[in-house]
């Protein structure tokens, strides 16, 4: 939706900001023609200053200078010279139509306007009146009379028309983006709805039915991948599943068999170290099938989880316990720094108890000569957000082996196959996290730096 908002903002701005720049570009234009036009040739009242002053006596009469008379060749027009009795005494190509005596009344009548429908002007002469007249409709001629309050209150009209032209403009544009975006909505929700793998169906009519057609064969072709990913998903899931079951029966048969040979005071010592060996073999075996079939099920999601309130302080404290009774060896230093034990998450507690002992199992196994390992918690500032950190000081990870470490192995992500163990560990670890909406952190150094690994879930508060 705020996009939708967003695109209807961008939208009404624009139109205004372009309503305006139109508008102010119209009066630019208007302005310059005007202006042009204008000044392109000698107004009237240039042309009939000109030949007031270019009528002069002479030889007893009247004679215009050359200058003026060529203007008035240019324009068509004629002139003449009333006297003060109101009689013609000088002319210039005068039509036949025109009289060659006026009166007061008459010349009132003509001088702002028309003469026998001819555009005249006027202008003082030294011996009467100098009229210049115009061809027939050549020239408009109009009186504008204004009272002063309007003139002087003509900048505010002005601005009250700019401001009713913009409120125009935006409730245009608004009209016509709430229409836009009422077609453009449904498509934007189709889009946002395609990374959540929802089915989409949008109305392929209108403007926009190319569009809609195409987002709606996107959804239809990831449905498919997405059914077909997550059927292969359970198949192979099903498939590791069913090559556990399968192998347990067999394998709990050897490792009884093998149990009893190793046991039996009748065999000789030889057989008997031959029998221990298969039975440790045996466990390997059963605890790598276990942890593969559990990494298949956390890998694809389908593992049940079992949620409730969990202190993973109390787990922490238990995995430390149960490795201190199993008789861990001296050259390993454990030691718990446990703070906001009350603290509690949402998760299954049987695979975060599985999650704190592959973290401690590794730096165990990956540290032969030994190391000191320490198990400690945090909590946020805002409290939001409850860590459980397992550091060791033993040889560390290479800075580019880290990120391929939570990598299933024999993985093609992985670009250094697993040199110990069967390489389950972090990657189960890694999944457990995910699943419980956590992170995993790994953080070393390089060689002989230690490893840190520090899981992150949200807090029950």
């Amino acid at each position: 939706m705020e996009a939708i908002l967003r695109i209807l903002r961008r939208f009404v701005a624009t139109t205004i900001l372009v309503s305006i720049g139109v508008l102010i570009f119209n009066f630019v234009l208007l302005g310059v023609l005007v202006f042009k036009e204008i000044n392109q040739a000698p107004s009237p009242e240039g042309v009939v200053k000109k030949v007031a002053q270019g009528l002069g006596k002479r030889d007893g009469g009247y004679r215009l200078d050359e200058r003026a008379a060529e203007l008035l060749t240019q324009h068509r027009a004629w002139a003449m010279l009333l006297g003060e009795e109101g009689k013609v005494e000088w002319d210039y190509q005068l039509p036949s139509d025109v009289p060659r005596s006026y009166n007061l009344i008459e010349v009132s009548q003509f001088s702002r306007y028309y003469l026998m429908e001819y555009p005249v002007y006027i202008w003082k002469h030294g011996d009467g009146l100098v009229v210049v007249g115009y061809p027939k409709k050549s020239h408009w001629k109009y009186q504008l009379d204004f009272l002063p309050e309007w003139v002087r209150s003509l900048p505010l009209r002005l601005l009250t028309l700019l401001l009713l032209n913009v409120a125009l403009a935006l409730l245009v544009s608004v009209l016509i983006g709430t229409r836009l975006i009422r077609r453009i909505r449904p498509l934007v929700e189709g889009v946002l709805r395609l990374p959540r793998e929802e089915t989409v169906e949008l109305d392929s009519k209108g403007i926009f039915g190319d569009l809609a057609r195409s987002i709606n064969s996107v959804s239809d072709m990831l449905q498919k991948k997405t059914a077909a990913l997550k059927a292969r998903d359970e198949a192979r899931s099903n498939w590791i599943a069913g090559i556990s079951h399968d192998i347990r029966t067999p394998l709990s048969m050897i490792l009884g068999y093998a149990s009893e040979m190793e046991d039996s005071p009748d065999l000789p010592q030889e057989q008997r170290h031959q029998a221990g060996i298969i039975r440790r073999q045996g466990e390997r075996l059963r605890s790598l099938v276990s942890d593969l079939n559990l990494v298949s099920m956390l890998e694809y999601e389908m593992q049940p989880l079992h949620m409730k309130p969990v202190r993973l302080a109390v787990l922490a404290r238990q995995v430390v316990a149960d490795l201190l009774n199993n008789g861990l060896d001296e050259r390993y230093d454990i030691e718990l720094q446990l703070a906001d034990e009350a603290i509690q998450i949402n998760g299954d507690e049987k695979l975060l108890l599985r999650a704190i002992e592959n973290l401690v199992q590794n730096s165990v196994r990956h540290n032969p000569q030994g190391c000191r390992i320490v198990i400690r918690s945090s909590l946020s500032e805002d409290r939001s957000r409850y860590c459980l950190i397992v550091t060791d000081d033993g040889k560390g990870i290479p800075q580019e082996q880290l990120a391929e470490i939570t990598e299933l192995p024999y993985s093609s992500k992985r670009k250094k196959p697993v040199q110990q163990g069967h390489g389950l560990g972090v990657p189960m670890v890694a999944r457990i996290v995910q699943a419980h909406r956590g992170e995993l952190t790994l953080e070393s150094g390089g060689e002989r730096s230690g490893l840190q690994a520090v899981m992150e879930f949200p807090s029950l508060l």
